[in-house]
């Protein structure tokens, strides 16, 4: 299997491109299994391409009720905070859809004081999610993992030298960024 890249002229093309693929996948999922299961993700692009799918066309062209939202990766803040993943999405999308059920939208809760505890409820959820025993060593199937690229090279939360690069079991894992990399 070869990999595909695509290069686009900027910013907003690469939105307009990440949101289209976002709904094409969403269409897809609900047509052949009934429900879209994405992870959503952190970074600056999430601000460029929420905004598109909580307008028209592309808000008319899924039906959201049938979405489960999750996140790859959540900073360890109040989902209040301006640095929280899940509240930017909440704020640029998830206010704005129509539709999305009670129970569909998964936050991770980074902000608990004890985030070891959380990290492995946020694992239960997945597990009680795709129907997988805590001894299952099947891993979950999402439609779609947005997983954007931090400078420093991370990506989910996963940074350069992080002793999480060696997990093989666990599926969630509290993670504290290094000092100097930018999140």
């Amino acid at each position: 299997m070869s990999a595909q890249f695509t290069v686009l002229p900027s910013p907003a093309a690469l939105a307009h491109a990440a949101a289209d693929r976002i709904v094409a996948s969403a269409r897809n999922a609900i047509r052949h299994r009934g429900r879209f299961v994405l992870a959503l993700s952190g970074g600056s692009t999430p601000r460029l391409v929420y905004p598109l799918l909580a307008s028209r066309p592309r808000i008319d062209l899924v039906d959201w009720s049938r979405v489960e939202f999750f996140w790859g990766d959540e900073r360890a803040v109040p989902p209040d905070d301006p640095d929280s993943n899940f509240g930017l999405a909440r704020a640029l999308l998830l206010d704005h859809l129509p539709a999305v059920r009670t129970g569909a939208v998964h936050r991770m809760p980074a902000d608990a004081t004890d985030r070891e505890s959380a990290a492995l409820a946020y694992e239960a959820e997945l597990r009680r999610l795709f129907d997988m025993a805590p001894t299952s060593a099947r891993r979950p199937s999402f439609d779609l993992i947005w997983l954007g690229m931090g400078p420093d090279g991370h990506t989910a939360s996963l940074f350069p030298g992080s002793t999480a690069l060696g997990e093989r079991k666990r599926w969630v894992l509290a993670t504290t960024a290094p000092p100097t990399s930018p999140v």
